[in-house]
C-alpha cells in the first residue's frame, strides 16, 4: 500500500481494502478508480464547478498564445522552401537544389533565421515571469500580441535586406516568450479542476492548429507572386486576437488574489464558475496566497527550497524531452522526405502538401487528447506516447539508412513506409508530449512559484528548440539517418523517466496539486527529510482540518449565540 493510503487508514479517513494484484500496466495507466482512490487517500478537495460560456471564451482567446508559436513554426518552414524567398534572402539554398538528400538546406544564415525566434523567446521568458506575477496574466497577453503584430509587419515589409527580417524574428520571439508563458497559466487557473486538462491542453492543440493553418496558407500562396509576404503578414491576425483578449478579459482569480484584490477575485470566480457558492475554492486560493506572501522571492524559492525540487525538475524535464523528442526535426524534414517521394507531387507543391498531411494528423491527435485527457488522465497518454514515438523514429532511421543511399530523393518503394512511420510519430506526439508537456508544468506549482516555474518551462522549451534549430541541419548532413535514431533514444529515456517520476494530477484542485506531487512515493524523499511529510503539508491532515472547520461553521449556524 502506498504511503498516502497508509496515512489515511491510520487517520481513519478510509478503510483498508483487501490486497489486490496490480498489473504492470496499471502502475502507469491510472484508471478512474485508481485516481479516485488516490485523491480520497490524499484528502483532495472535490470542487465540482460547471464550465461556463465565459470561461470557455477566456480560454479560447488565451489559447491564441499557442497559435502564435504554431503559426511561426508552420510559416517559417513553408517560407524557407519558397524559391522566391530563397532568392531574396538565402540564394545558397536555391543553388543547393541538386545536392545530397541530407544536405540540401545546410545553410548557416537560414539556420540563424530559424533559431533567432527561439533564442529571443528564451530570453524574453525570464522578464515574462516577472510581468505575469507582478502585473497579471492579461498584461503578458497584451505584450505578446503587440510584439507579434509588429514582428509580422517587419518581416512582411522586408526588402532585400536582413535587418527588418531578423528584427521581425526578434519581435516574434518576444511575442512567443510572453504568449507561451501566460497562456497555459491563464487557462489552468481559469478552468474548473475537473476540466483543467480540456481547457489548458487546448493551448497546445492550438499550436498544432497554428502549424496546420500556416501550411495551408503556404500552399495557397505558393502560386502568388510574393506570396511569402502575405503568409508572414497574416501572422498579425492571431496577434491581434491575443492583444484584444489581454485588454478586455478579466485576469484570473489566482492572480487577483495574489496581487491583493480579494473582492475582485471573488467576483471573477463567481462569474467564471456561474455560481455564488465559491467559498471552498476561494478558501484554497486564500490559503495558497497567505503561504505565498510569507515566502521569499519566487525564483529563489523554486531553485533553493528542498520542497520545490520535484516541481523544478518536472518543469524543466517536460519541455526538454518535448524538444529533444525530434518534433522540430520531423516537422522540418517531412516536406523534403515526401516531396522527393512523388506521392503528393513534385517540388515545392509536394513539400507543402506533405507538410499539411503530417500536421493535419498531428492536429487531429492533439484535439482528441484535449477531449479525453480529463477522462483518462495524463500518464496513460504520456507514457505510451513516448514509447510509440521512440519506436517509430528509430524505425524511420533504419528505413532512411537503407533507402536514401546518399541520393537527392528517397528510393522507390520506401515512400509508403516513411509516410506511415512519420504519421505514427506525429500521432504519438499529438497524444503525448505535445499537450501534456505544457499542461502538467502549468498545474504543479504553488501560486507564488507558478510564474517563475513557467519561466523555466518556456525558457527550456525555447532554448532547446533554438539549439536544435541551429544545429539540426548540420547534424542531419553529417549524421544522416542516425539523427532520427538519436531523437528516438531521447524519447525512450523520457518514457522511463515519466513512468517512475510523473504522478497523476488529473482532477485535483490546482492549489492542492503541489502537495500531491510532493507526496509521490519517490518525490517525498526528495522534497522532505527522510520522506516524512510535515503535518502542515500533509493532505490528510488538511482534509481533517477542513472537515472540522465545516462542522464548527455548521454548529454555529444551527446554534447561534444569544444576543446580549
Amino acid at each position: 500500500m502506498d504511503a498516502p493510503e497508509e496515512r489515511a487508514v491510520a487517520a481513519g479517513t478510509v478503510s483498508q481494502a483487501p490486497s489486490r494484484k496490480v498489473s504492470r500496466f496499471s502502475r502507469f495507466s491510472h484508471t478512474a478508480d485508481d485516481i479516485a482512490r488516490d485523491k480520497e487517500a490524499s484528502g483532495v478537495t472535490e470542487i465540482n464547478a460547471r464550465v461556463t460560456l465565459y470561461v470557455v471564451l477566456c480560454c479560447i482567446v488565451a489559447s491564441f498564445g499557442g497559435v502564435l508559436f504554431g503559426y511561426d513554426a508552420g510559416i517559417t518552414g513553408g517560407v524557407e522552401t519558397s524559391k522566391q524567398f530563397a532568392l531574396w534572402f538565402f540564394p545558397d539554398t536555391a543553388s543547393n537544389a541538386q545536392s545530397s538528400f541530407w544536405c540540401r538546406f545546410n545553410d548557416n544564415k537560414l539556420q540563424a533565421y530559424s533559431a533567432t525566434m527561439h533564442f529571443t523567446g528564451a530570453v524574453a521568458s525570464i522578464p515574462a515571469g516577472y510581468v505575469t506575477q507582478k502585473y497579471g496574466r492579461t498584461k503578458s497577453m497584451v505584450i505578446a500580441g503587440g510584439a507579434y503584430i509588429a514582428g509580422a509587419i517587419a518581416q512582411a515589409l522586408s526588402w532585400n535586406t536582413y535587418a527588418p527580417l531578423f528584427l521581425g524574428r526578434v519581435l516574434w520571439g518576444i511575442g512567443v516568450g510572453f504568449g507561451d508563458h501566460c497562456a497555459f497559466i491563464y487557462c489552468a487557473e481559469m478552468a474548473p479542476p475537473q476540466w483543467r486538462g480540456l481547457l489548458a491542453a487546448g493551448v497546445q492543440a492550438n499550436v498544432f492548429t497554428g502549424i496546420l493553418v500556416a501550411n495551408c496558407l503556404n500552399l495557397g500562396f505558393n502560386y502568388v507572386k510574393a506570396g511569402w509576404r502575405l503568409s508572414l503578414a497574416l501572422a498579425a491576425v492571431p496577434g491581434t486576437i491575443l492583444l484584444l483578449g489581454g485588454l478586455f478579459l478579466y485576469d484570473t482569480p489566482n492572480s487577483l488574489m495574489e496581487r491583493g484584490h480579494p473582492e475582485k477575485a471573488r467576483k471573477v470566480l463567481e462569474k467564471v464558475r456561474g455560481t455564488k457558492n465559491v467559498d471552498d475554492e476561494l478558501a484554497l486560493l486564500g490559503r495558497a496566497t497567505d503561504i505565498a506572501k510569507a515566502s521569499e522571492n519566487p525564483f529563489k524559492a523554486l531553485c533553493f527550497r528542498r520542497k520545490n525540487i520535484p516541481q523544478l525538475v518536472l518543469c524543466i524535464a517536460f519541455p526538454f524531452f518535448q524538444q529533444w523528442s525530434g518534433v522540430n526535426a520531423v516537422s522540418f524534414f517531412a516536406p523534403q522526405i515526401f516531396g522527393g517521394s512523388s506521392i503528393l507531387g513534385e517540388g515545392n507543391l509536394g513539400e507543402l502538401s506533405s507538410a499539411i498531411l503530417v500536421d493535419g494528423v498531428e492536429c487531429i491527435a492533439g484535439w482528441i487528447t484535449v477531449l479525453i485527457v480529463d477522462r483518462i488522465g495524463r500518464r496513460v497518454l504520456l507514457i505510451p506516447g513516448c514509447g510509440m514515438g521512440a519506436s517509430t523514429l528509430i524505425a524511420a532511421g533504419v528505413v532512411l539508412k537503407y533507402e536514401t543511399m546518399g541520393h537527392l530523393t528517397l528510393a522507390k518503394g520506401s515512400a509508403a513506409a516513411t509516410v506511415i512511420l512519420v504519421g505514427l510519430y506525429t500521432i504519438s506526439f499529438g497524444f503525448g508530449l505535445g499537450p501534456i508537456a505544457w499542461l502538467v508544468p502549468a498545474e504543479i506549482h504553488d501560486i507564488n512559484t507558478r510564474a517563475a516555474g513557467q519561466s523555466f518551462t518556456v525558457f527550456t522549451q525555447l532554448i532547446s528548440g533554438a539549439i536544435i534549430t541551429q544545429v539540426f541541419l548540420k547534424m542531419l548532413c553529417s549524421l544522416q539517418y542516425w539523427a532520427f535514431i538519436f531523437f528516438g533514444l531521447w524519447q525512450a529515456i523520457a518514457c522511463i523517466f515519466f513512468i517512475f517520476l510523473q504522478p497523476e494530477t488529473n482532477g485535483i484542485p490546482i492549489e492542492q496539486v503541489p502537495d500531491y506531487v510532493r507526496a509521490h512515493k519517490i518525490w517525498r524523499y526528495v522534497a522532505y527529510p527522510g520522506g516524512r511529510i510535515p503535518a502542515a503539508a500533509d493532505p490528510v491532515n488538511l482534509a481533517k482540518q477542513r472537515e472540522q472547520a465545516k462542522e464548527i461553521k455548521g454548529h454555529e449556524a444551527t446554534n447561534p449565540s444569544p444576543k446580549v
